[in-house]
């Protein structure tokens, strides 16, 4: 049974995540970066059964622009479905709470389950970003929402 949940500060904690995570997770600290996915924007956290999967929101930049995030926990990937369903309704239904025109967001160079998933999100690539974090590149994705339809 899954459940979907506004995202706390203590769900950080609770995500089991691999390694690359972990590496942003400990550059960042913690408590700082739950601090921030709690009070940048909309966030949600996906449980099954109890145990916390994924955690996924939007990063308001500023009026009009948004960057989505998502962090997945270990063993995700049998809830793939239920992931792919949910986040385009949210993402859908958040662009336009927020009146959104640009959302945003990056996926690392060579990810290729990240990047065929951004695709089907219906994001587009825009550009390389060399030596975004920690000398790794990443990749710039957006989707632009046009208010006349």
């Amino acid at each position: 049974m899954y459940e979907l949940k506004p995202f706390e500060k203590e769900h950080l904690s609770k995500l089991k995540v691999g390694p690359e995570t972990a590496e942003m997770v400990n550059f960042i600290g913690a408590d700082a970066m739950a601090e921030g996915l709690q009070s940048r924007g909309p966030a949600y956290s996906a449980f099954s059964d109890g145990d916390l999967f994924v955690i996924s929101g939007i990063n308001i930049l500023w009026p009009g622009v948004g960057e989505a995030w998502a962090m997945f926990g270990t063993g995700y990937q049998k809830h793939g479905f239920f992931i792919h369903r949910t986040v385009i309704r949210l993402l859908n239904r958040l662009a336009n709470d927020f009146t959104l025109e640009r959302l945003q967001a990056v996926v690392l160079k060579d990810h290729w389950a990240g990047i065929e998933w951004i695709d089907r999100l219906g994001f587009k690539y825009e550009g390389d970003m060399e030596k975004y974090f920690h000398g790794h590149t990443y990749l710039r994705y957006a989707k632009i929402y046009n208010s006349e339809g």
